[in-house]
């Protein structure tokens, strides 16, 4: 039989007069103050060093949540996919945190360039370090490339670019959502919306516009994110080895980033399900789909992961390998390794071989929040032992810094994305491919099995 017509008035009458449970608001506050007194607990006790790398960890993860949103949105305009609309607009909304990292990002940049052993005024002991090359054949490109004027330019010009193409790509797609459902409230419409809606009247006019617009956007914004990410794990993090270089590293840590943003999207749609009103939109056939797609990162992980490892091994120039031995087999260290190859890619891969969990709310959550604290602890790992060079490795600065900061992000996410999910309809309402296709088919098993 054909799919059944999906009525969108549900999601357009719930979204005026909506508040944050205070469950949500009571967490999302407690985890940013959180993160802010690990940040003061880190100048104060762990030192200026050990608390920036915490930041810039802090810095990347939210930065590639922010920016996955709008890569899983383009994703759909781009192929006209209609399986994951229902997290469209969650997906868009987790934009909203991009301008306070793109803030943070800033403060990083005039603060913490000290925890760089290229930066002339470098706070990590034996620095700063040469950039000369090792041999006179080769060109000497790194002093200009890692002087601190040109970094933060790239750094600063880049994320604004994104910034601006971002809010034009959301702001279509939320322009026709909220004239349909301005039209269907009437008075009862916020004033706010009309910034969003400008001075058009006619639906179907702004619909075309909308979807014209995002289809123009999709690809300058997929360009924008593979280039702009490349330059952030470049010289945010491949940096603070600056002798050191894989070739794969910026494409690694740029998908993985999406990757964790999926975990992120899934996780927050399925925790705020109930009270933003879309059990009736998000069935386990979408959770089934996005579940998949995260199988993918995760293969994509392990792939990437062991494709840069292995040349580098058997290459054995101690330029290259010399990244790897600290990470690998240093006791200090050695362990993260470990664990994030378990968190990333062992037991999420074993869980999501199942077709069941996919389709289970709680598990799924759970499974997110294992992917969110694997790529967490692979940042970790990329940053911390550039900044600490000691003999051991300082669990309790880790505990109380680290891991307050990694919670103040997501704090800072959940607290953004709930409060302007509060206020606008929470499904891309006026978006044609919400609907299924008129020629699609669905089958039902008629063995098959609900999960809440």
């Amino acid at each position: 039989m054909s799919a059944a017509h999906i009525d969108v008035n549900p999601a357009i009458d719930a979204s005026v007069g909506r508040t944050v449970p205070p469950a949500v608001l009571g967490a999302g506050v407690a985890l940013m103050l959180l993160g802010v007194v690990s940040v003061g607990i880190g100048f104060a006790i762990a030192g200026p060093a050990w608390t920036w790398g915490a930041i810039l960890v802090g810095l990347v993860y939210t930065l590639a949540i922010a920016q996955g949103g709008i890569i899983f949105s383009v994703i759909q305009t781009a192929t006209w996919g209609r399986w994951g609309r229902p997290f469209k607009r969650v997906a868009e909304t987790l934009f909203f945190v991009m301008p306070i990292a793109y803030v943070a990002l800033l403060v990083f940049l005039v603060g913490g360039l000290g925890i760089y052993v290229w930066n002339p005024d470098t706070i990590i002991p034996g620095g700063p370090v040469s950039l000369l090359p090792h041999s006179p054949e080769a060109v000497a490109s790194k002093p200009i490339w890692l002087a601190e004027g040109f970094v933060i330019a790239r750094m600063a010009i880049g994320f604004l670019w994104i910034l601006i193409i971002n809010f034009v790509y959301v702001r279509a797609s939320l322009a026709p959502d909220l004239l349909m459902a301005r039209q269907r409230l009437g008075n009862r419409a916020p004033g706010w919306w009309g910034t969003f809606i400008g001075s058009e009247t006619d639906l179907n006019r702004a619909i075309a516009r909308s979807q014209r617009t995002q289809e123009l956007l999709a690809p300058v914004i997929v360009v924008s994110f593979a280039a702009v990410f490349t330059l952030l794990a470049m010289d945010l993090l491949m940096s603070l080895a600056p002798i050191w270089y894989s070739n794969m590293f910026p494409a690694w840590q740029t998908v993985s980033g999406f990757w964790l943003s999926l975990a992120v999207l899934t996780a927050l749609t399925l925790i705020l399900r109930d009270w933003l009103g879309l059990k009736q939109y998000v069935r386990p056939n979408h959770t089934h789909d996005i579940g998949k797609l995260m199988l993918a990162g995760c293969m994509f992980w392990a792939y990437t992961t062991f494709a840069q490892i292995l040349p580098i091994w058997y290459t054995n120039m101690p330029e290259e390998t010399d990244f790897l031995l600290v990470r690998m087999f240093l006791p200090q260290w050695s362990w993260l390794s470990q664990l994030v190859a378990i968190t990333c890619f062992v037991a999420p891969f074993t869980i999501l071989l199942s077709r069941g969990i996919k389709k289970m709310r709680w598990p799924l959550v759970g499974l997110c929040a294992l992917i969110m604290t694997g790529i967490f602890l692979e940042r970790s790992l990329m940053v911390l032992p550039q900044v600490h060079l000691g003999d051991d490795f300082p669990t309790t600065w880790f505990l109380l810094v680290n891991v307050g900061v990694w919670l103040g992000c997501l704090g800072l996410v959940l607290t953004v994305v709930s409060q302007f999910l509060a206020r606008v309809p929470a499904i891309v309402v006026s978006d044609p491919h919400l609907q299924a296709h008129p020629w699609d088919v669905h089958v039902a098993s008629l063995d098959a099995t609900h999960h809440p």
